[in-house]
């Protein structure tokens, strides 16, 4: 029992997290990260960092029974974490130089329909600016 509320302590609430970040970026709420360019060690055209925030927050989900399984010296623990090596560190590796578009959000596809530069506004012209975005000087 203790294991298992360590690992939510340590595992679950920062994929919980990143996951939440995921979101208000795919929802539109937080749109500032689109006109910031790549982090370093990413090969990208655009900056993608919430979309990989996602997929890191769905990795710690998945890693979480196999490190439980571990803990508890489960018989197939070894197989789980074979799977989950095999299907992570591929797509790890492959989300640094290539991140579709279909995986984009609509205003995202829209921004970058539009020109998706800096100066490109982050907001449609049939879009109103949030109120907080526009004090920032977001357009």
């Amino acid at each position: 029992m203790e294991d298992l509320l360590l690992s939510a302590l340590f595992i679950g609430v920062p994929a919980i997290g990143l996951l939440a970040a995921c979101a208000l970026a795919w929802s539109g709420r937080w749109r500032t990260w689109a006109a910031k360019g790549p982090g370093p060690l990413i090969f990208t055209k655009r900056n993608y960092a919430p979309m990989h925030l996602g997929v890191a927050g769905l990795a710690l989900l998945c890693i979480w029974p196999a490190i439980l399984a571990s803990l508890d010296r489960w018989e197939h623990a070894e197989t789980l974490w074979t799977v989950i090596i095999v299907v992570f560190v591929p797509i790890a590796i492959g989300m640094r130089w290539w991140w579709p578009t279909a995986v984009t959000p609509r205003w995202h596809k829209d921004w970058v329909r539009r020109g998706g530069t800096d100066e490109t506004p982050l907001w449609g012209p049939a879009e109103a600016v949030p109120a907080g975005a526009a004090r920032k000087g977001w357009r």
